[in-house]
């Protein structure tokens, strides 16, 4: 019995790398990025600071520069928001919150958040999610423009709730491993990463409200930040990675 064709755009071009099965390809992801990315400019309020979003844009593409997905376009935006939040989207799509960069005490706990969440797009964890909650049929016709009304509103629970869905155990794990890896081969110290943890942990007692979008998508637990410290450990001498430089302290200060 013939294949629906719905579900033939999408299973012929399924593929197997970072972050397991996928049944969509990587060029039906960018496309549908570029979608999301369209209806999210409607529905958040994203900084207009030619100097934040150039810092913030420089040091994502840096730390992409180091990933497996180098070659494909990837885009940096940052919303205006105290929250303490950072998000992917499919499609090389990654957002920062301006509270989020405020909260960071160096470029290094700034790169390895930035790390993790390109992270999650190297292992395609959206779509994966996506491809769970939705199926090959309806995402077959998402990524076709046939049903504009879906889009819609994935990108508005996106923009609601600061993230495309709770991440599993596993794909926190597995960004935190791929973001620990990215920040040292952007030559920044992926301590910044554990330091950052430590703080939003120390945050969430005296401030709950401000980190908790993050928690709800970023479950951070002492696990986590001690298989962190071990990766860390397991790499060897670091003292010549950065952790801070003068245009991180630039921007932070426009954020505050």
């Amino acid at each position: 019995m013939a294949l629906p064709a719905c579900t033939m755009v999408l299973t012929g071009c399924a593929s197997l790398g970072l972050g397991g099965f996928n049944i969509i390809s990587l060029d039906q992801e960018w496309e549908l990025g570029r979608e999301i990315e369209e209806e999210l400019a409607g529905q958040l309020t994203l900084s207009n600071d030619a100097q934040v979003n150039g810092y913030i844009r420089n040091l994502g593409e840096r730390i992409v520069g180091e990933t497996e997905l180098r070659d494909r376009e990837w885009r940096f935006h940052v919303v205006e928001d105290d929250a303490v939040n950072a998000f992917n989207a499919p499609g090389g799509l990654v957002y920062v919150h301006t509270g989020l960069i405020a909260t960071a005490e160096n470029a290094s706990e700034l790169s390895a958040v930035l790390a993790h969440e390109v992270g999650h797009g190297v292992a395609r964890h959206g779509t994966q999610r996506l491809s769970q909650q939705y199926g090959v049929a309806v995402l077959a016709g998402l990524i076709l423009g046939q049903d504009p009304g879906l889009l819609a509103e994935i990108a508005a629970s996106i923009a609601a709730a600061g993230t495309m869905a709770r991440a599993s155990r596993e794909d926190e794990f597995e960004a935190d491993e791929l973001g620990v890896r990215f920040t040292a081969d952007a030559r920044y110290h992926p301590q910044g990463m554990v330091t950052f943890f430590e703080r939003l942990l120390e945050l969430q007692e005296r401030e709950p409200g401000r980190v908790e979008r993050f928690f709800a998508s970023h479950p951070a637990t002492r696990e986590r930040i001690e298989r962190v410290e071990s990766l860390i450990d397991g790499m060897g001498a670091l003292g010549h990675l950065s952790t801070d430089d003068d245009q991180f302290r630039q921007v932070r200060a426009r954020v505050r």
